[in-house]
């Protein structure tokens, strides 16, 4: 591996860990936000440089794999753990909890649906129950 393959590879690595230090800050940031779920960082290779080709089995055999070498990383995703979080008790008769999967969905003011696990709610002048 030459002298630019190995910097580029290593920046590769660098632009990464820059992401999930953001991805953790995110996540520290939201840590008091009800209905927050934290997220991770997901890596994949970026390129593979192939240096020999695997082959299929003999019969007398078992064939081999290819050899190859990884020439830098990127995020593949930024994946949201939705698994249960802690229920907590609440002085608010209209606050509810969601356990196991799902979203609350709730109408924007231009009737657009957002879906939210913040379980706050309250009612408008109107009487009608709004997400707080």
């Amino acid at each position: 591996m030459g002298l630019a393959s190995a910097l580029s590879t290593s920046l590769t690595g660098l632009n990464a860990a820059e992401t999930t230090i953001d991805v953790i800050g995110n996540n520290l940031a939201n840590a008091n936000t009800v209905g927050f779920k934290e997220s991770d960082a997901v890596f994949m290779t970026q390129l593979l440089q192939t240096l020999s080709l695997g082959s299929a089995p003999t019969a007398t055999g078992g064939g081999t794999n290819p050899r190859q070498v990884g020439l830098g990383t990127k995020v593949a995703e930024i994946k949201p753990d939705f698994t249960q979080g802690t229920v907590q008790i609440s002085a608010n008769p209209l606050d509810l909890a969601i356990q196991g999967n799902g979203f609350f969905i709730v109408e924007g003011t231009q009737g657009e649906q957002f879906y939210t696990r913040n379980g706050q709610f309250s009612t408008n002048s109107e009487n009608q129950l709004v997400a707080i």
